[in-house]
């Protein structure tokens, strides 16, 4: 029974592993790297937003004080508060819908291939 019990432990955490590492971000048709990597969590696929934004030409700036981010792109701004996403090892993610929709991109997500695709409108 207990070597029941570690073996699913393990494979539990093996499964979320696989599910948070193996997502590519393809942006504006070049496959982007982040640290930390796009994850998928209760089934939305969040990404590193400043690696997303800079990659279809959005500007990215902190304000720590509020923990509110500002994503640009000419003169359209949108606000994002830290509390919509997740954070990992230090980094902000957010769903990349909501990325697409603060740039007035296009974001496709092949389930397949585990690909999310973001291209400038």
């Amino acid at each position: 029974m207990r070597r029941t019990v570690m073996l699913l432990a393990a494979l539990a955490m093996a499964l979320t592993a696989w599910a948070q590492s193996d997502i590519t971000l393809v942006a504006n048709g070049e496959t982007i790297g982040s640290d930390p990597p796009a994850t998928l969590r209760d089934g939305r696929v969040y990404v590193p937003l400043r690696a997303a934004a800079e990659a279809v030409g959005g500007k990215v700036e902190y304000d720590a004080a509020t923990k509110r981010v500002t994503i640009c792109k000419g003169a359209m701004c949108t606000f994002v508060m830290q509390s919509e996403g997740i954070t990992i090892n230090g980094r902000l993610l957010i769903g990349i819908r909501q990325v697409g929709e603060a740039l007035d991109a296009k974001v496709d997500w092949d389930g397949g291939s585990r690909t999310v695709r973001i291209t400038a409108t």
